[in-house]
């Protein structure tokens, strides 16, 4: 069952100078979700992020966060977030950058400093200048002052940019347990496709500043769910696929990907099998799969 909205656009747009940086983006986050706002650079998401913040003017369009516009500040005090790269001074410790953070809305106590540190793996470093801190350090320590008001949803803008593998993996691993361990709702803008597969439940694609897709991320991929065929001859195996109302496509020579739901109800490899069987047609390999998330993602930008 869907839980209550957390946060939603309905037809957001925004233009600079007579262009139009996001059009019409409306996208719906439930509490629970680990939501990908997933896009090429250039899309329309980090625009789109700050005016879910209230940091930017819609030109048209609303937000609703937990059922209230971004300018309430009671709501606000219920979101953290981290939009674009984290500014954090270089000559003060970890510890001292969140102090300073937490003195601008009202302060927070050394145990509360102390509690976010350790919740990001870095409490054995607090002490120490920001300025020898890792790229993913610096990262960390930026989720930890989004996480210093207790959020119960946290907005983060490409968290993983500029990572190294290892960095990636336990940001990851971070942002899985906000949302199993902490109950926070996470929303994550991204480009980098793997990111939001692996972590995400729901997401939304957004390209050339609209919303090209929002669902469930395994009803994506699974809704898309192909037969990998080789066979032969070609032609012929085309021929029967075809006369079974699928779709088909020669991706490299002599492999076809036949899609599962066509006209007249789902292809099986079963139903595909005995098909060519009866037809005369050797099969080489048959195996049903589903997409990744880039190649929906390609076929969708693409499409835009």
């Amino acid at each position: 069952m869907p839980g209550p909205v957390v946060l939603a656009t309905h037809d957001l747009c925004k233009r600079y100078r007579g262009r139009t940086v996001v059009d019409r983006v409306s996208i719906t986050v439930e509490r629970g979700d680990v939501y990908g706002f997933l896009g090429p650079n250039g899309a329309g998401k980090s625009t789109t992020l700050r005016m879910v913040l209230g940091l930017v003017r819609p030109s048209a369009g609303r937000v609703e966060l937990f059922g209230r516009p971004p300018q309430d500040r009671r709501v606000l005090a219920r979101v953290g977030a981290i939009v674009e790269s984290p500014s954090l001074y270089g000559s003060l410790s970890g510890r001292d950058n969140l102090r300073m953070l937490a003195d601008l809305s009202g302060g927070a106590p050394a145990a509360r400093l102390d509690e976010v540190l350790e919740r990001v793996d870095l409490r054995g470093r607090a002490d120490d200048p920001v300025r020898i801190y890792s790229h993913g350090m610096k990262q960390r320590l930026a989720i930890a002052a989004a996480l210093l008001p207790r959020p119960e949803l946290v907005i983060l803008d490409e968290p993983t940019n500029g990572l190294d593998p290892m960095g990636i993996r336990d940001m990851r691993a971070l942002v899985r347990s906000l949302a199993r361990d902490d109950g926070i709702t996470v929303l994550l803008s991204s480009h980098l496709l793997v990111e939001v597969e692996q972590v995400c439940n729901r997401a939304a694609i957004i390209a050339r500043g609209a919303r090209q897709w929002e669902g469930e991320v395994a009803e994506l991929l699974s809704g898309r769910r192909r037969v990998r065929l080789r066979a032969r001859p070609l032609d012929a195996a085309r021929a029967v696929a075809e006369r079974l109302g699928a779709g088909v496509r020669e991706v490299e020579p002599g492999l076809l990907h036949v899609t599962r739901d066509g006209a007249q109800g789902e292809v099986t490899p079963a139903a595909l099998v005995a098909s060519l069987a009866a037809a005369g047609v050797e099969v080489d390999e048959i195996v049903a799969e589903a997409p990744t998330l880039e190649e929906v993602f390609v076929s969708l930008v693409e499409a835009a």
